[in-house]
């Protein structure tokens, strides 16, 4: 009974809240001049301790900063692959593509896998506002603006992959081959012992500094009625 009475009583309230809103024109809308906006922050991580450990606030623990450097003192890092853990089956931990749907001599599927795929991207602090441009027919026009501050660079850790290659088979991105022992007969280095086969590795770690505005807007908005924004 509780749930009857509780609609209409929430359809009036609806209509009661909207009753004061006016419809504009496009004219009307072009004259409509405000302020606002908001400070962003973004991560992305991925096959990371911070990625799987939703209690960690930051990507790293840091003390103090370095005098001769400026850059922050990181006393433990969060953006890591762990062993067994973060990635516990690397098979899975991979990027496959496979152009054009392109076959070998075989008829199999040829995949191009990124293997024990990994990375996390941080940026502390961007801007969205709006503002306003003068368009090519000299009118004033609104546009979205990006805002980016050189003190707060985009932080690039551990982003890359172990190993590139080229697999076969329907399912060829899940193949599991290692350097175990060589063709040759002879014995493995320590340095590639068990790990993925593949001909290319790739880790990127560092900052990104930008510092400047990007705007966003329609060549063809003129205000017009005519006009597509």
């Amino acid at each position: 009974m509780r749930k009857k009475t509780l609609m209409p009583f929430l359809m009036v309230a609806s209509f009661s809240a909207n009753a004061g809103l006016v419809g504009l024109d496009n004219t009307e809308l072009v004259d409509v001049v405000g302020q606002g906006g908001a400070d962003l922050s973004w991560t992305l991580s991925l096959n990371h301790q911070y990625a799987n450990d939703l209690s960690l606030k930051n990507i790293s623990k840091t003390n103090g900063v370095d005098p001769t450097t400026g850059r922050a003192i990181v006393t433990e890092a969060y953006y890591q692959m762990r062993a067994d853990k973060d990635c516990a089956l690397l098979e899975l931990c991979r990027l496959a593509i496979s152009p054009n749907n392109h076959k070998d001599n075989n008829g199999q599927q040829k995949w191009l896998v990124f293997k024990q795929l990994q990375g996390t991207l941080q940026i502390d602090k961007f801007s969205l506002e709006g503002t306003t441009i003068i368009n090519r027919d000299g009118n004033r026009q609104t546009a979205m603006l990006l805002k980016f501050y050189d003190d707060k660079p985009l932080k690039i850790r551990n982003l890359g992959f172990a190993s590139l290659s080229v697999e076969s088979g329907e399912t060829g991105y899940f193949n599991k081959t290692t350097y175990d022992t060589y063709a040759t007969g002879k014995t493995v280095p320590t340095f590639d012992k068990g790990q993925e086969q593949g001909f290319m590795g790739v880790n990127v770690h560092g900052n990104l500094h930008m510092d400047g505005n990007l705007k966003i807007f329609s060549y063809n908005c003129s205000g017009a009625t005519t006009s597509r924004c």
